[in-house]
């Protein structure tokens, strides 16, 4: 678990300076919106990893619960995340909020499947 916070860590912090450096993004990047972004999906994939984590250790039906929960939480948290900001905020950075959001919720989204495809190969064993 250590390890996969670490690489979560650097993950989202390379996400938020890549914003910063990309010419295109920069000016949305330095917005409280996209460090807002940033933060939440960090703390969310790891609540939800330990969340698969307890799950794992109890029954293989609960883990594909807690899989298939941590799903509809990322899903529906991101639809309301950017439907709240595309009507309170709107404005020029619509386009850039989106897809920094979408690419931030696919990179959160494919190490918590790493480490749920982990969880359920040492419970095999």
């Amino acid at each position: 678990m250590k390890s996969f916070l670490l690489n979560l860590t650097l993950v989202n912090v390379a996400l938020y300076a890549s914003g910063i450096f990309l010419p295109v993004f920069k000016d949305f990047a330095v917005t409280w919106p996209w460090l807002a972004t940033v933060l939440f999906y960090f703390a969310l994939t790891t609540g939800l990893v330990s969340w698969l984590n307890r799950a794992s250790r109890r029954s293989p039906m609960q883990f594909v619960t807690a899989v298939n929960g941590s799903t509809a939480i990322k899903m529906f948290s991101s639809l309301a995340i950017v439907t709240t900001y595309l009507v309170a905020v709107g404005g020029e950075y619509r386009i850039h909020f989106s897809l920094g959001l979408f690419v931030v919720f696919a990179v959160n989204t494919f190490f918590l499947v790493m480490e749920a495809q982990t969880l359920s190969r040492k419970k095999s064993n």
